[in-house]
């Protein structure tokens, strides 16, 4: 506090710095650029991961992909990197015979054989191609919760009785109707099959659902688009009994699948489950991944401003030789010369380090305001770093400076009053 207080330090501080004014800003652009960068980093590496997490949340953590694969065995005849699917058979064989599960759901495309084509729709005389998809009767309460913005979300008990109704997503229904509520209770027709809208939906999670079919979709019941067709290619997903682990179901579905697909019992890579907790993980290393490099960026651009704020005390320090023996020669302590020099190497990084911070946090809600209002909030979610992060920041610029300044302090407290006047 003395220091601060302190009005010949701050007043001699303020002359040297403005007397070498091109010199002191070309020193600190180092450090703004480093605490500038850092910042909006920073800011951006956060909206990521709110984007990502928020998506995240609320989505259940036990449900289990079923992806298929590839074989990399032959077997039976077979060669291996033969495509593995799961059809309607292997669904209903999954849920007939597991043990270990305690809901199996699936979804497939309507109207085509595979599990994610899309299919012409004619709505208020307007054309499109989109996805269509079937969806078991328990898929709303078990992997993709939905949300009616306009009407009602399918019932249960109406995708088990395949009736010919169907929910349509947001951002489709905005392409056939400017006010999306008229579409309830009117007719669309998808690959030429006439079905009624009961509800405009939106995924409870914000931009997450399979498929995107809860924004860019249509849902309808499943038993509407497998019909009888035993080979048509679905996707299968599952919630194991407690107990049982991601590999435990593992096994079990890839030794009913391989018991109708010859497949090779020890071929473990020709199924693939997905979790969402895996699907976390993943989401997390990446996120931890991009703190490093943000880290390194915005560190590595300080520290070089660091370096060129030391070497250009270290030239003050030369050209104030005489200065500094002058003072020595009248009593001046070292820890009058280290405090002189000390608060120069402060000053100058945290100040300039606060302009970077300053202008970084303009930058981050100018972004933030951006994605607000546009698509890019899809993607980055409020994008502004944390107060504690801010505070460790103003640390390390402290730090920094205390640092730049050894060195040029160490020189200062060489040089001997009688050798300094004589060199002079």
């Amino acid at each position: 506090m003395g220091i601060l207080l302190n009005k010949e330090l701050w007043t001699e501080m303020l002359y040297t710095l403005k007397r070498n004014k091109r010199r002191s800003v070309v020193t600190s652009l180092g450090v703004f650029a480093g605490m500038f960068f850092f910042t909006i980093l920073t800011s951006l590496s956060t909206g990521l991961r709110n984007s990502a997490f928020g998506m995240l949340e609320g989505v259940s953590s036990d449900v289990i992909y079923i992806i298929p694969g590839r074989t990399t065995k032959p077997y039976q005849g077979y060669k291996a990197n033969r495509p593995v699917q799961t059809t309607y058979r292997d669904y209903l064989n999954i849920k007939s015979q597991s043990r270990m599960l305690q809901e199996v759901g699936a979804l497939t495309s309507f109207g085509v054989k595979d599990a994610w084509s899309s299919v012409p729709i004619h709505a208020n005389n307007k054309s499109l191609s989109a996805n269509a998809y079937g969806v078991t009767p328990n898929h709303f309460q078990v992997a993709d919760e939905m949300v009616a913005l306009y009407g009602r979300v399918l019932t249960p008990q109406e995708l088990e009785s395949g009736a010919p109704l169907c929910m349509v997503g947001r951002e489709l229904a905005k392409r056939f109707y400017d006010n999306i509520e008229e579409m309830i209770g009117t007719y669309i027709t998808i690959n030429g099959v006439p079905f009624k809208v009961v509800g405009v939906t939106q995924p409870l999670v914000d931009n997450f659902s399979i498929g995107n079919m809860g924004l860019e979709g249509i849902m309808l019941p499943f038993t509407l688009a497998v019909g009888n067709q035993f080979d048509k290619e679905i996707s299968v997903y599952a919630v194991p009994k407690a107990g049982y682990s991601e590999e435990d179901v593992r096994r079990e579905v890839f030794e009913i699948l391989a018991r109708r697909q010859q497949l090779d019992p020890t071929d473990t890579g020709a199924i693939i489950p997905m979790s969402m907790q895996l699907v976390t993980n993943i989401f997390q290393m990446i996120a931890s991944g991009i703190n490093v490099l943000v880290w390194i960026v915005g560190m590595g651009t300080l520290i070089t401003g660091v370096i060129s704020v030391s070497n250009i005390l270290l030239v003050t320090v030369r050209e104030r030789q005489r200065e500094i023996g002058v003072r020595r020669a009248i009593g001046a302590k070292p820890r009058d010369i280290r405090k002189q020099f000390m608060s120069e190497a402060i000053f100058i990084i945290v100040v300039a380090g606060a302009l970077g911070i300053l202008l970084g946090l303009l930058g981050a809600l100018a972004i933030g305001a951006i994605t607000e209002h546009t698509v890019v909030g899809n993607y980055v979610t409020r994008p502004y770093p944390s107060l504690g992060l801010l505070i460790l920041s103003v640390v390390i610029m402290v730090v920094s400076g205390v640092l730049a300044g050894l060195l040029p302090v160490y020189k200062a407290l060489q040089i001997k009053a009688i050798d300094a006047i004589r060199d002079e």
